[in-house]
């Protein structure tokens, strides 16, 4: 019993961690690398990739963003998120 109550404690503690803190970090990296691109960081001169790396962080928010929404929305209306291949999918329950 408390094993299975441990199991579920590190599961909740990594996704809190991850969609609480992990989320906000990298929509900062995203705009910290915005701020590279520019050359608005002191002593760094401007680099064009830190606007690949911008959209990659910031892609990774607003997707991580809309799963969110749409696992929500589908449980409301009696659906559930599958993940069995690479993309989620929407699935009755």
């Amino acid at each position: 019993m408390w094993l299975t109550a441990l199991d579920d404690a590190w599961r909740i503690l990594v996704a809190g961690l991850l969609l609480g803190a992990g989320l906000p970090i990298l929509f900062a990296l995203g705009v910290k690398s915005i701020a590279w691109a520019n050359g608005d960081l002191p002593g760094t001169p401007a680099n064009p990739l830190g606007k690949v790396i911008a959209g990659v962080l910031f892609f990774a928010v607003v997707a991580a963003v809309a799963l969110g929404i749409t696992y929500i929305v589908a449980h409301g209306f009696g659906y559930t998120v599958g993940f069995d291949g690479l993309l989620p999918h929407i699935v009755k329950r």
